[in-house]
C-alpha cells in the first residue's frame, strides 16, 4: 500500500464511501487539528483506509524491523514502510521452535535401525 501524509485541507474518503471534509475531521480527531502533527493516509482515492500518527507509526515500523532511519525525509519513511509491508522478511525461528526441532531430530538419531 501507498501511503502519503494529509495535508488537512482535502476531504478524506472512508472505506465505507463516507466523504468527510476537514472540519469533520477534526470533529472527530481533534488531534488532527493540532499543528506539527501529521497524519498518514492511503495514496489512494479511499485515503482513510488508514489514519495514523505519522512519528507513532515510523518509531513502530523501526521496531518492526524496516529499514527507516532518523535523517530520511517523510516521503522517504514512507516509501520505507510501504517497501517493507510489500516485502517481509522471511520469519525467524522462535527459540522454541529450535528446540523443538533438535529434540526430534535427537529422537531420530537413537531410533533403532529396524530392516
Amino acid at each position: 500500500m501507498k501511503y502519503k501524509i494529509w495535508n488537512k485541507q482535502d476531504n478524506l474518503i472512508t472505506p465505507i464511501g463516507e466523504v468527510l471534509t476537514p472540519q469533520q475531521v477534526f470533529e472527530r480527531y481533534p488531534a488532527a487539528a493540532v499543528s506539527g502533527i501529521k497524519y498518514i493516509i492511503c495514496d489512494a482515492p479511499i485515503n482513510m483506509g488508514v489514519f495514523m500518527e505519522f512519528e507513532a507509526t515510523k518509531e513502530h515500523y523501526k521496531r518492526l524491523g524496516a529499514p527507516i532511519t532518523d535523517t530520511m525525509t517523510d516521503q522517504e519513511v514512507l516509501d520505507a514502510i510501504s517497501a517493507w509491508e510489500e516485502n517481509p522478511s522471511a520469519p525467524e525461528p522462535t527459540a522454541e521452535e529450535r528446540i523443538a526441532a533438535a529434540l526430534e531430530f535427537q529422537n531420530l538419531i537413537i531410533l533403532p535401525d529396524v530392516e
